[in-house]
């Protein structure tokens, strides 16, 4: 026996995650720019969260260690 899903009536826009009515004819939609970066932000949350780990990580490394050798020296 096939079970089918239901087709959704609104759908995120993929570039401001704005619901969108999926019926045809629904007109054309103009991303806002403040909710497509909220938006991006949104997907963004995992790497901003990391940044700090990762940064710290780097700084480890001998690549890391000339940089911030380099900055004091240039400062």
């Amino acid at each position: 026996m096939a079970f089918a899903f239901p087709t959704p009536d609104f759908m995120p826009c993929p570039d401001c995650g704005a619901s969108l009515p999926v019926a045809a004819g629904a007109g054309k939609h103009v991303c806002d720019d403040e909710q497509r970066l909220d938006y991006r932000l949104f997907e963004l949350r995992p790497e901003i969260d990391r940044f700090p780990d990762d940064l710290g990580a780097w700084l480890n490394t001998p690549h890391g260690r000339f940089q911030q050798w380099l900055a004091e020296r240039d400062r």
